[in-house]
């Protein structure tokens, strides 16, 4: 009889073995995909310096706010690429930027300030599909229409 109880405690060992090591391969695989999904869905925002001057920068996902350089502006031959140059207020430094998508006219504002998303190139040229103007006119004229109201 101690022979029978002995090899069926082993069978029972390794059956749940068998599970608990099912669970925690199951467990670290739905982990990493959940760091995996977040980490390459986030965006670290930057200046166009601090982008520039960052050196393992290629193929991540940065986000980058500068003002359009004057005069840069230029659309390819089919309409549906856009070169440009970015630059910070504080620095004289400037990023090539290729675009493809639809841009308003209020791109062509001197003011605006530019954010956009995308990786940086191994040509340096700053590739992005996400483009966003922020114009600080839109909330000057709203504080000036608000008036005082003591």
């Amino acid at each position: 009889m101690d022979n029978n109880s002995n090899q069926s405690t082993p069978q029972f060992v390794t059956s749940r073995f068998k599970i608990i090591i099912a669970f925690i391969a199951i467990t670290i695989a739905v982990l990493y995909l959940i760091i995996a999904s977040f980490s390459s869905a986030t965006t670290n925002y930057m200046s166009v310096e601090d982008a520039i001057s960052k050196p393992d920068s290629d193929n991540l996902n940065l986000g980058v706010i500068g003002k359009l350089v004057p005069n840069t502006f230029r659309r390819s031959t089919d309409g549906l690429t856009a070169y440009f140059s970015i630059k910070d207020e504080s620095s004289e430094k400037q990023m090539s930027v290729s675009y493809s998508g639809e841009i308003g006219e209020i791109f062509f504002n001197e003011n605006a300030e530019i954010i956009i998303q995308g990786t940086m190139g191994g040509d340096g040229v700053f590739k992005t599909n996400a483009l966003s103007i922020k114009c600080p006119s839109k909330y000057v004229d709203n504080l000036e229409n608000e008036g005082d109201y003591s």
